[in-house]
This record gives structure tokens, sequence and C-alpha cells, in this order.
């Protein structure tokens, strides 16, 4: 089947014309049969064929033919140039367009064709294929760009409208960050003043004094209370709870000392009267010699403090911003190294028995109180986490970090 290029594809994968070629035998739809011989001498072809008669051509230049067949002159030229091609003949000039299904001629259309199945037409009824072809290329061409446009677009608008939802999300912490760098330069400006409000200086008061200081402007004025109205009630929990606030407790010697030096500021006994906030940045920057870590737990000691006292107000809020800035303390939740083992494969977890810990899904609200770091509110918001299926839940509480969860878990914390 060979013979006649069945099976055998062109440029496109179409079928090639259904001919045949040989070295002296050509056969084909239009041509019929003939036989045929070709000699070539001093660069030019001599050609005779028995169907079309005897022939003698050369090339003067590249894709240039000039011919003498049976007495008549011949002059072909197909010179291509991107879609479009050159056509040059005795006649004149034209331009065609090479395509899946043949060549459009755009000056003689009669001189187009077309092949379908490996049958090869000319004349008018190939440029009448040739047409309805390019039509439907043309309706398929808009349509794909139509469809690409409409494609960009949606994804233009899906990017667009991505940058624009983040945007919208981070808008409240830009915000917020630009208010609270605003307010932290405001109180830069106004730090050397204040700190010559105290009497004593603040510059003499030892690191104890400085976080008594800090606990009362806290717990005491965040909450609207004196210094002197609230630091009994401190000397009591601190002393009750010595071991849950081993950072803070130190400071119960400076209470008196320090609530009547706050206090004879904030009432106007000495020249300047520091608002809440230059108090707090005041003693967070004297603070910031301490070791991070120690100022860290200064912050979240304190902080679990308040919170025994309920939700934070929102003087409370600003001034525990105050304090990380000007102490020097970023809080960030990082994540607990991963666990050689599940929770439940730790030996002292899967052994202990149920009286010699607390268990996290059954406790009461009260004896979850007596864990470190749980105040009524974390400890509330354990009990809504149940049931916990791994002490490494507990990070989700706000406030509690790996720092704090290991300390849960050495006070006999588990989960059943």
């Amino acid at each position: 089947m060979g013979f006649f290029n069945l099976g055998k594809k062109d440029a496109y994968g179409r079928q090639r014309r259904i001919e045949h070629r040989g070295r002296y035998l050509r056969a084909s739809r239009t041509g019929g049969v003939a036989l045929r011989a070709q000699a070539k001498a001093a660069g030019v072809n001599v050609t005779a064929n028995t169907s079309h008669g005897f022939r003698v051509s050369g090339t003067p230049a590249r894709n240039t033919q000039v011919a003498l067949q049976n007495g008549r002159f011949i002059l072909r030229g197909r010179y291509r140039s991107g879609p479009f091609r050159l056509n040059l003949s005795k006649t004149g000039a034209t331009v065609s367009t090479r395509n899946r299904l043949g060549s459009f001629n755009w000056f003689r259309p009669n001189r187009s064709s077309a092949k379908l199945a490996g049958v090869q037409v000319r004349g008018k009824t190939a440029a009448q294929l040739q047409i309805v072809y390019m039509l439907f290329a043309a309706v398929v061409a808009v349509v794909q760009l139509v469809a690409a446009a409409f494609i960009g677009a949606v994804r233009l608008v899906l990017a667009v409208g991505g940058i624009a939802y983040g945007l919208v999300l981070a808008a409240p912490y830009a915000w917020n960050t630009w208010q609270r760098r605003r307010r932290n330069r405001g109180l830069e400006n106004g730090l050397p003043g204040t700190d010559l409000a105290f009497q004593p200086p603040i510059q003499q008061w030892r690191a104890e004094a400085h976080i008594a200081g800090w606990l009362m402007a806290y717990l005491g004025w965040g909450r609207g209370h004196a210094g002197t109205e609230i630091k009994d009630a401190l000397r009591q929990r601190l002393s009750t709870d010595d071991a849950t606030f081993p950072v803070l407790a130190p400071a119960i010697e400076e209470l008196d000392a320090t609530a009547s030096s706050l206090e004879a500021a904030r009432d106007g006994v000495t020249e300047d009267q520091p608002s809440p906030h230059e108090v707090v940045a005041v003693l967070a920057r004297h603070l910031r010699r301490r070791p991070a870590e120690e100022l860290a737990e200064v912050l979240l000691q304190a902080d679990d403090l308040a919170l025994q006292d309920g939700p934070r107000t929102v003087l409370q809020e600003e001034l525990l911003e105050v304090f990380a800035d000007f102490a020097g303390v970023r809080l960030q939740e990082v994540e607990a190294a991963p666990e050689a083992a599940p929770e439940t494969a730790v030996p002292h977890q899967k052994s202990r028995p149920v009286s010699s810990g607390i268990d996290i899904n059954t406790a009461s609200l009260e004896a979850l109180q007596t864990l470190p770091h749980l105040g009524p509110e974390r400890a509330r918001a354990v009990i809504a986490l149940r049931p916990v299926q791994n002490l490494s839940a507990l990070e989700a509480v706000d406030g509690i970090g790996p720092k704090r969860l290991e300390d849960l878990r050495t006070a006999g914390a588990y989960c059943s």
C-alpha cells in the first residue's frame, strides 16, 4: 500500500497525496500514468515525459525555475515570508497562504489547492473549500481569543480580589501598628522629663521596685484603681502563689514605697504628672537591662494576674504593648519541637494514676485553676477544647506557649 503513499503523513499529520513517483514511472489521479526520464548536464535539467512531452529547465536563482516545455516558455518562483508566499510566473505575481488544507491564492483563487484524505483538488472547487475552511478557522480563532481574554480577565479579577482581601485583612493590623508606633514616638519625647517625676528618682530604684511599679500600673491603673488600693491584695496574691509567680514575688518588699511614689506623681505632688503609658514606658526602659527571658516572664506572669480578674481592659491592652515595646520583649508563637512519640506513648503520661495529677478532660473549673498559668479565663478556654487528645493542643489557648505547656506537664496535667 506504500506504493501510493497510503499511510504516509505530511507536516500537518494528514494523508499525503495519493500518487506514485518512481524513477521512471509516475501515476496519479490527475496526471494518469506516464513514463518519465531525466538527465542533468551543466546545470540544465532535461526531462522527457510521455504525458507532458519534452522539457528543458534550469534554476538561475534560489526557488526560481525557468523552462521550455514543448516550445513554451515557463517561469516559476516560490518565495516564502511568514504565513504568505509570493508566487512568480510569466503572467505576473500572486500571493498565497499555506494552511492545513492546502494553499489559497489571494489574487487568483482558481489557482488554489486543497487536499482531503490524500486526494488533491485544484481550481474553483479548491478555492471554495479553502474559503469555508478559513472562515471556520477564523471563528475558532475568535472563540479561542474570547475564551483566553475571559480566562485572563477572571484571573486578573481573582488576583486583584486576593490582593484586596489581603489588604482588608491586614488593614486593622497595619492601623494598630501605626498607632502603636505613633504612641511610642510620643512617649519617647516625654521620657526624659518623666524620669524626674518620682521621689526618689526612678534611676535609684531597685529592679524589684520597677517590677512592683509595673504591677500596680498594669493591675491597678489599668482597671481604674489606685496603686495604694491594690497593694495589699497584690501582696496577698503574690505571697500565696509565690511558686506560680516566682519572678514577681520578690517585688512584695517594694510595694509600699513604690505605691506611694507612683500615687504622689499621679496626684501632682511632684512637678510632672505622668500618664500611665509614660510610667510603664519608663519602668520598662529601666528593666530592659534584665535578661530577655526574665522580662518575658515579668510580662506574662503579670498578665496571668490580670486575667484572674477578668478580660483585659482597653487600657491594659495598651499598657501591655507599651511594656513589651520599651522593654524590648518580642513574644511570638513558636511551634513545639516534634515529640519522639505520641503523647499517650510517653511513659510517665501513660502510667500516671489519676490521683497523681489533674486530668485536663475531666477536671473541674476550680481544679484546673490550681495548675500554673491557668486563671479563670484560660481554664474556661481549656474546658471549651475538650476532649483534648494531646497536651500540645493547649497551645491553642491564648497565652500558652511551649514553655508554659512544659510547666503544665511538670505540674501533673495529663489527658485521659
